[in-house]
């Protein structure tokens, strides 16, 4: 494949939990140049979670997920077009549970990782001040903690909007940056045939229970 037609991909949804076997598709946020991000909402609900008045309504003027998935599933199966993401692992058991076998994809964890090891911290917030010199949005800005911390499909749209956008241009900047550092560092092979694979052999297994 040329790299001329690849196409950023930062994270594919935000989760309403961490546990890939039980989290909820919230929304998708997608980068193809850097600088440039958005956010496509698609079942955050009207009202928090410890609001009296909560309830499971979504809001108006979101995306039905089935039409956007349908959308996006041809882009996401491509072939031809490269998908970037941080920890695509977890993305990838996500968008199998909605019938979205992602392929090919590029890590920006395991880029790091193949190439600093137990150095550092592999994960977006440390790589960005790093290597962007740029301080992401604190998640918890949005979802609290404790036992008043809400999930993410109860953060109102227009702050998702900033976070979640705000994710995938991160990973499109992270991957221009490290990627290159790969052959530099002559650890592509290691990413390649060790780190990337692992993603594909334990997605299946994962999904049948064996984590």
């Amino acid at each position: 494949r040329d790299s001329s037609t690849s196409r950023g991909l930062g994270d594919v949804y935000k989760r309403q939990g961490l546990n890939d076997m039980r989290a909820d598709l919230v929304g998708i946020s997608l980068c193809i140049e850097a600088g440039s991000a958005a956010y496509l909402p698609l079942r955050h609900r009207d009202g928090e979670v410890d609001d009296l008045f909560a309830t499971d309504r979504l809001i108006e003027g979101q995306m039905d997920q089935t039409d956007a998935l349908g959308m996006l599933k041809p882009m996401l199966e491509d072939p031809a077009i490269m998908k970037i993401g941080q920890n695509m692992k977890y993305d990838a058991k996500i968008l199998a549970r909605v019938g979205i076998k992602i392929n090919p994809i590029d890590d920006t964890m395991l880029i790091s990782y193949a190439q600093n090891g137990g150095l550092h911290n592999h994960g977006m917030n440390f790589l960005s001040e790093r290597y962007l010199d740029h301080v992401p949005i604190p998640i918890k800005t949005l979802l609290g903690t404790g036992k008043s911390a809400i999930t993410f499909d109860s953060v109102p749209i227009d702050e998702a909007t900033r976070y979640a956008a705000e994710d995938a241009d991160i990973t499109l900047r992270l991957w221009q940056n490290l990627k290159p550092k790969l052959h530099l560092k002559k650890v592509t092979t290691v990413y390649e045939t060790l780190e990337l694979s692992l993603i594909h052999i334990s997605e299946p297994t994962r999904r049948r229970g064996i984590s």
